[in-house]
């Protein structure tokens, strides 16, 4: 693997020959926002651009699965009963189902 490529919001508005030459040599730059990473460009072609959003897809899901196993264990929700896990379902449908409500009525 090569070292990694990172570039600035700033950077990305005034060097896209840079930014072409490093996909193409590294395929993946790091863009950052006050010094910090915000997101990831990645290579792709028309022959790989489906699988590589399943992929990204996977990943985010498997994250998301990761952080809420955490919370899980951090909040002690882990331990909770089914009823109690239901109780939380039927609140959780509820309080959407109002927001839904005040977001069509005018």
């Amino acid at each position: 693997m090569g070292r990694l490529k990172f570039l600035s919001y700033r950077e990305l508005r005034s060097s896209t020959s840079q930014i072409r030459e490093a996909l193409t040599g590294d395929g993946k730059i790091i863009v950052t926002n006050n010094g910090k990473p915000e997101a990831l460009m990645l290579q792709v072609s028309e022959t790989n651009l489906e699988e590589t959003l399943a992929l990204l897809s996977q990943l985010k899901l498997a994250r998301a699965i990761n952080n809420l196993r955490q919370a899980s264990q951090d909040n002690s929700i882990a331990d909770m009963s089914m009823e109690e896990i239901d109780q939380q379902i039927a609140q959780s449908r509820q309080e959407r189902k109002v927001r839904q409500v005040k977001a069509i009525t005018p």
